[in-house]
């Protein structure tokens, strides 16, 4: 796999987990063309915005064929403007999006590693992220999947 292919799989598996959804979440790929504004809209609009970030890859092993072996640690941001976001009924905080998120993504593929909470005065946002590590075959992207 691609790490393009992993971000948007992540994201999408994400977008389809029922908790998040109804807690007023959504999920976008670091990558997406649009992701500034994608990250904007959703935290103005209340919600919290869960960032499926580009992972650190570093080699695992010797090449094997057509691809590479590789270690990964992906970190999902969930993060929210709580003056907005916890002032509606049945939103998510972001710590909440984050244990939901290790919940949904730990097991085979991939393994909790850590959840982090901070807030940043500045910007009023709160973000919590759930790191994850995993060992796929990184494919090149110039060929077809």
């Amino acid at each position: 796999m691609t790490i393009r292919e992993i971000q948007k799989k992540v994201a999408d598996a994400l977008n389809g987990v029922e908790e998040l959804v109804q807690g007023g979440c959504k999920a976008i790929a670091a990558d997406s063309n649009d992701v500034f504004f994608e990250v904007k809209q959703s935290l103005e609009a209340g919600n919290v915005c869960i960032l499926v970030d580009t992972p650190k890859v570093t080699r695992s092993a010797s090449g094997c064929g057509d691809g590479i072996p590789v270690e990964m640690q992906l970190a999902v941001q969930c993060a929210e403007l709580p003056d907005l976001n916890r002032a509606t009924p049945g939103h998510l905080t972001a710590l909440d999006a984050a244990e939901i998120v290790a919940h949904a993504l730990d097991g085979e593929t991939f393994e909790l590693a850590s959840i982090e909470q901070w807030a940043d005065e500045r910007t009023r946002t709160v973000t919590a992220t759930a790191t994850f590590g995993f060992a796929p075959i990184l494919t090149n992207p110039t060929k077809e999947n």
